[in-house]
């Protein structure tokens, strides 16, 4: 079986690299590109083939909302996996409404981090228990 061919959208290098090491013993994953703004992951699109992407909300340049519509637009097969502090319930929503296909806190256990990849492949979204228990 492939692995999830995964991109990581942050401008903290440091987060970038943890996500990373979570993921590094994973053989499902594999990390296929890496980019610091929403305008630096639209050209790596355009060359790499992505299956998920872990998109970060606050970033120089493009942040991560403008990324999702445009990812939405450009590339519909593409999951979105939106990764942040915010726990508001209205722009969580919001975010669902752009086309995000889930949501994940950015204090989740790398457990959860690893669930939250094959569930969105396999259902098409994941929300993680407490954005869950809001969002119904």
């Amino acid at each position: 079986m492939k692995p999830i061919r995964l991109a990581i959208a942050d401008d903290y290098a440091v987060f970038r690299d943890g996500l990373k090491a979570i993921l590094s013993g994973d053989e499902t994953v594999e990390v296929v590109a890496e980019a610091d703004n929403g305008a630096e992951l639209l050209e790596q699109l355009a060359r790499v083939e992505v299956d998920v992407i872990f998109m970060d909300l606050k970033m120089p340049v493009m942040g991560g909302m403008e990324a999702t519509r445009k990812v939405r637009e450009l590339y519909p097969h593409i999951k979105v996996l939106v990764i942040s502090m915010y726990e508001d319930q209205r722009f969580i929503t919001h975010l669902v409404e752009i086309g995000a296909n889930g949501y994940l806190l950015k204090n989740a256990e790398p457990d959860d981090i690893r669930m939250a990849i094959l569930a969105v492949m396999e259902n098409g979204y994941f929300f993680n228990e407490p954005i869950d228990n809001r969002l119904l």
